[in-house]
């Protein structure tokens, strides 16, 4: 047999891994079958382990410190750090820290619309521009404002109009009455003249005079013949036709007096009424330009003679010193009402918002009107107040938090909207609190509690329910009793202890 031939009959590299792997999963499964009996043996005696342990239990207990208890040797307190401490009740002080948000101060913003349409003439702005208050920012040219200008410039006409008819009115009534009261008083005819030749009556003069005269030469005519009549010179049916002429001429003037009268108190409420139905158009036009933003001294100076084209325009001003924080305006852009051209901010003051979750809320029951400080990471050197003006009323329903406010000064423009900062709410004080230190607190299965000192070398786990915390204090509710003693620091050495136990009791 050749060398060749016999190294054809050993077995190849790949045969010889297929044995090595069976021979590995032999191995495997004889072991995991030993394993599942000692286990399941093992499962069997574990009946009689707790009995045993239950019937030793009784004479253990007077060996070892009752369920819950933990010893520890004063030799070990040292270093495990572990101080005793009375429970007090006192002032509880707490700072809670936020994170907040810059935002514009609301009460200081200005969406600016035109109150009238039209088409934009001169923009005097840009975005980002600072400007103080009653600076014109854009002008619209309008149809309306001119139209409300010019009937304002007419119906003024009218009214100055009537003001004068009314004046002239009045005045010759006025001198009418005074002339009435001068012939009711039998007044020379030279006297009446010479009182007023240079008084307007208008055509109570000739009237008035006309009768006067009528009566005066009647009753004259009337007196030189009765004494004729006397002495037969004259029959008596003329004196009966003077009398009669007399009497006639009398009640003409009577007449006329009466009518005159009554004409002068009517045309006087007829002036009376022209001047107020022209004051009210007037009143009502210069209304609707006050409406628009024109002030007294634009609408007492409205003249289309030497305004001529600028009559219509409609001039856009600032309406407090600010920034201009929007623009959307352009020269000959068609604009109205419905459409929002500017937004004007007063950065000099800005909010501070932060939400407060739930189980804070009783500590904002007296932050109203409190200072509170603001950090930013832009400014770490510095550090800004705001007051607090709103606590908030509704709980967010997606984020279960109220919404805190408060107004921060920015004379110097170091804050900025939308800038992310951190709040620190001031301390908050409550009086008569059952307190612990923060590092006496422990907490195992989601229970909080503490290591009360039991005296020698006994600690005892107590169950509490926690209020309120702070970085160095928590405040407890039930559990504890003030003048118990409690581990105020090293109770992680006590802890360890009381889950070792617990394993072992597993």
């Amino acid at each position: 047999m050749t060398l060749s031939h016999t190294a054809s009959l050993l077995p190849s590299s790949h045969f010889r891994r297929w044995i090595l792997v069976a021979i590995l999963a032999t191995v495997t499964a004889i072991g995991g079958a030993l394993l599942w009996f000692s286990l399941s043996s093992f499962e069997k005696q574990i009946p009689v382990i707790r009995k045993l342990n239950q019937e030793a239990a009784p004479v253990l207990s007077t060996l070892e410190p009752p369920s819950g208890a933990i010893t520890l040797s004063r030799d070990s307190w040292n270093g495990a750090g572990i101080t005793i401490q009375p429970v007090t009740i006192g002032t509880f002080s707490q700072n809670l820290q936020l994170t907040g948000k810059i935002a514009l101060n609301e009460d200081h913003v200005a969406h600016i619309f035109p109150l009238v349409e039209g088409r934009v003439d001169e923009v005097r702005i840009h975005f980002g521009d600072r400007v103080k208050k009653g600076d014109l920012l854009v002008v619209v040219q309008s149809k309306e404002v001119g139209q409300a200008k010019l009937d304002f410039f007419q119906n003024r006409l009218r009214q100055q109009l009537a003001v004068t008819r009314a004046d002239w009115t009045s005045e010759i009534a006025t001198n009418a009455r005074a002339l009435m009261a001068s012939l009711r008083e039998g007044d020379s005819l030279d006297a009446i003249d010479e009182k007023f030749k240079d008084l307007p009556l208008g055509d109570f003069r000739e009237q008035l005079l006309s009768a006067y005269i009528a009566l005066y030469r009647s009753t004259k005519d009337l007196e030189r013949l009765k004494p004729l009549s006397l002495d037969g010179i004259v029959p008596s049916k003329q004196i009966m036709i003077a009398e009669s002429e007399n009497r006639a001429d009398l009640a003409t003037l009577q007449s006329s007096l009466e009518q005159i009268e009554q004409q002068t108190r009517q045309s006087l409420l007829l002036s009376r009424q022209s001047v107020q139905e022209a004051e009210t158009r007037v009143a009502v036009d210069a209304t609707n330009l006050k409406i628009l933003g024109f002030d007294d001294d634009e609408i007492n100076n409205i003249d289309p003679t030497t305004q001529g084209s600028a009559i219509s325009h409609y001039p856009v001003a600032s309406p407090f010193d600010g920034t201009i924080i929007s623009k959307d305006v352009v020269l000959l852009e068609r604009v109205g009402p419905e459409k929002q051209i500017l937004s004007i901010a007063d950065l000099s003051t800005v909010w501070v918002t932060a939400d407060i979750f739930e189980q804070h809320l009783p500590l904002l029951e007296n932050l109203s009107g409190s200072l509170l400080s603001v950090r930013s990471a832009a400014w770490p050197q510095r550090t800004f107040e705001a007051r607090i003006f709103y606590t908030g009323d509704i709980v967010d329903e997606s984020s279960r938090t109220i919404a805190m406010r408060a107004v921060a000064n920015n004379a110097e423009g170091f804050l900025k909207p939308g800038m992310f900062v951190t709040v620190d709410l001031p301390g908050i004080q409550q009086t008569g609190v059952i307190q612990v230190p923060a590092d006496a607190l422990f907490e195992h299965e989601g229970k909080p509690f503490v290591f009360v000192y039991e005296g020698e070398e006994r600690f005892q786990r107590r169950d509490v329910e926690i209020g309120q915390r702070s970085p160095s204090s928590v405040q407890i509710i039930r559990g504890i009793a003030v003048g118990e003693s409690i581990v105020a620091s090293g109770g992680f050495s006590l802890k360890s202890r009381m889950l070792a136990s617990l394993l072992e009791g597993e």
